[in-house]
């Protein structure tokens, strides 16, 4: 889980984050250092602290987006734009935008 880096990245400490998620200090510890891992209802309550989606709260990457519910073109695009360097994702966003003004 990413939480560690979130948590720093807000400059709080483990106290403070188990405050405000309503949990003891030593459980939260657990979840950073993989000790014990959160329930769903708790995973909801930090992906919302954080203001990330579960998958970024647990470090899943772009990478694993499950495509099923795509048609075909969609999918595609998505498969090209994981593969996409950032100049090529700033050309093509420059170029999706026009296209959708």
């Amino acid at each position: 889980m990413k939480i560690k880096e979130l948590r720093q990245k807000l400059n709080l400490s483990q106290i403070e984050i188990s405050q405000k998620l309503k949990i003891p200090q030593q459980t939260y510890c657990n979840y950073e250092i993989g000790r014990s891992e959160p329930n769903i209802n708790t995973l909801i309550k930090m992906a919302d602290f954080f203001n990330c989606t579960l998958d970024e709260l647990v470090g899943r990457e772009a990478d694993t987006i499950n495509l099923k519910y795509l048609n075909e073109n969609e999918a595609y695009l998505i498969r090209k734009i994981l593969k996409m360097n950032d100049l090529e994702l700033a050309k093509t966003r420059a170029y999706v935008t026009g296209l959708t003004e």
